[in-house]
């Protein structure tokens, strides 16, 4: 199964990103892609929550998501985000952080039309994070829009789109016995990465 693109020529830490993830997959994770997504709002409240990366590349990590949801609009005021994946069968983290920017129509584009078409009706039909009256009324409006679309290709809602994240710390974790883990830190700089040890 593929779970997500890789475009480009990968410098060492996103290499090892992909393998790591490559390593999760072949020992049966489900959804070896998923990674958890911090922001902040205004007020300096942190919100975390877990999507699925789509595409590695030498820029950075793509996801999806709705940019009017409340995930969207506090990455448009504050770009600066952190990921994090962890695999409990293989026993390692990594965490990232860097800055998100919108990736393109076309990319958008692209993609929405690949996903299956209920994937398409449900981002067309959910704004997400706005309450609703009942889940059974999101269903009947689903089944609705489904309906009027019968045989129709569906046009991506402007809201929905990609988010880049351009790491600018990679930092990858490994358990060890009696505590002593080990730890791998790349930083980006003008030259390219920095690689350091820390300590548990």
């Amino acid at each position: 199964m593929k779970f997500y693109e890789v475009t480009g020529s990968l410098s060492e830490p996103i290499t090892k990103v992909h393998e790591w993830i490559e390593e999760a997959e072949n020992k049966s994770v489900s959804l070896p892609h998923a990674m958890n997504i911090s922001s902040v709002n205004a007020e300096g409240r942190p919100s975390s929550r877990m999507v699925l990366l789509k595409r590695i590349s030498p820029e950075g990590f793509v996801f999806f998501t709705d940019y009017e949801g409340n995930k969207g609009k506090q990455i448009q005021a504050f770009p600066f985000v952190s990921l994090t994946f962890w695999w409990a069968k293989t026993n390692k983290q990594i965490r990232i952080e860097g800055k998100c920017q919108m990736v393109s129509d076309q990319e958008n584009d692209e993609y929405f039309f690949s996903r299956p078409r209920g994937s398409q009706i449900s981002a067309s039909v959910s704004l997400q994070s706005q309450e609703i009256e009942s889940y059974a009324k999101l269903v009947e409006k689903s089944e609705l829009f489904e309906n009027d679309h019968i045989n129709q290709d569906i046009a991506r809602p402007k809201r929905w789109g990609g988010f880049l994240v351009e790491p600018e710390y990679i930092e990858f974790w490994i358990d060890q016995k009696n505590r002593l883990h080990k730890r791998e830190l790349y930083t980006k700089e003008t030259s390219g990465w920095k690689k350091t040890l820390l300590s548990p």
